[in-house]
């Protein structure tokens, strides 16, 4: 991407502008196909969309639609185990056993594979998870502050002009970046529903390496700096307001999520895992489990993982149609 770019764009600004993007995809402008530019012209050209009440409606409204079909929803129930038998797929949940033809999985692929199937059920090579490129994890900060933050938007990027030493920090070599490119989001700015009247509701997102040691100390040691910058850059300093403040790194995507190396968004969009490429719907070898999310086509983002669950429906009903019925056969 960063090849094509300056291809076309003289100034580094705005090149970062056209890249940054593809922090959301798991990859950086040095490892990232420059197909990816057309996440570039879907935000500047087409809009960024914004539900009305904050992200959480959209799973509330999926919750809507499953529960008024008649699905059954067990929440904080740990899924301790799938394992093929000749009768399907028995899940064990919370304790229980649940024994289905088809299951659809959103977790991450390779803890399915390494955690939840027998050794050795599905048809991969020796090592292949261990040979993917994670994408970024990610340093949050979740801040209720008193006042208002202008001149702050509801999307704000803050990117030092030499970038190259934060993306050598995730994907070269690991580590904290010291002068980290970060992105600001103040949905209080678009859905006063967000937060309390004459307070607004900040989120930092700072992408770091996977599997990076975020021990307490580590992280409060962060989080001042990470303030000190925003106060410095854009002159809005919130330190003396924050009514409320929760804290994401490595630690919780990986113990809360099971993602691989705490990664927060899943496997990068290199060349080598993009369309064909990346991790198929099907379980390779495992007759009825089928893979939906991030990890798998299209990829990563809150769209295309949406899109992602169509591309399984349209799996499951292809598979089920009787021999010799045409199929439609999604990665």
């Amino acid at each position: 991407m960063d090849d094509h770019v300056r291809t076309y764009v003289e100034h580094p600004k705005l090149r970062q502008l056209l890249q940054y993007t593809l922090v959301f995809l798991g990859g950086s402008p040095h490892n990232t196909p420059s197909l990816y530019k057309l996440m570039s012209h879907v935000d500047l050209g087409l809009g960024v969309y914004y539900p009305q009440g904050g992200m959480y409606e959209l799973v509330e409204a999926m919750e809507r639609v499953a529960r008024a079909q008649g699905v059954e929803i067990h929440t904080d129930a740990n899924v301790d185990g799938i394992v093929p038998r000749a009768d399907g797929l028995a899940v064990t949940l919370g304790g229980d056993e649940y024994v289905h033809d088809r299951v659809v999985c959103n977790a991450p692929p390779a803890t399915v594979e390494r955690s939840l199937l027998p050794a050795d059920a599905v048809d991969r090579k020796p090592g292949y998870w261990d040979d993917r490129t994670w994408g970024p994890s990610a340093f949050m900060l979740y801040l209720g502050v008193e006042g208002d933050v202008d001149p702050l938007a509801h999307h704000t990027l803050v990117l030092p002009t030499d970038w190259d030493p934060h993306f050598e920090s995730i994907f070269e070599d690991p580590r904290w970046p010291d002068d980290p490119a970060y992105y600001v989001n103040v949905p209080s700015e678009t859905d006063p529903s967000v937060a309390p009247d004459g307070c607004s509701t900040v989120v930092i997102l700072v992408p770091i390496a996977p599997g990076l040691e975020d021990g307490p100390e580590l992280r409060a040691t962060y989080r001042d700096a990470v303030l000190a910058d925003l106060a410095d850059t854009t002159g809005v300093d919130v330190r003396d307001r924050i009514l409320v403040e929760e804290l994401t790194a490595v630690s919780e995507y990986g113990r809360r999520l099971d993602r691989p190396q705490g990664t927060a968004l899943g496997l990068a969009h290199t060349l080598f895992q993009t369309g064909p490429m990346r991790p198929g719907h099907r379980a390779p070898g495992v007759d009825g489990l089928y893979y939906v999310g991030g990890d798998t086509n299209p990829g990563i983002g809150v769209p295309m993982c949406l899109l992602s669950g169509e591309h399984v429906v349209e799996a499951v009903r292809a598979d089920s149609r009787p021999t010799g019925v045409g199929r439609l056969l999604p990665f």
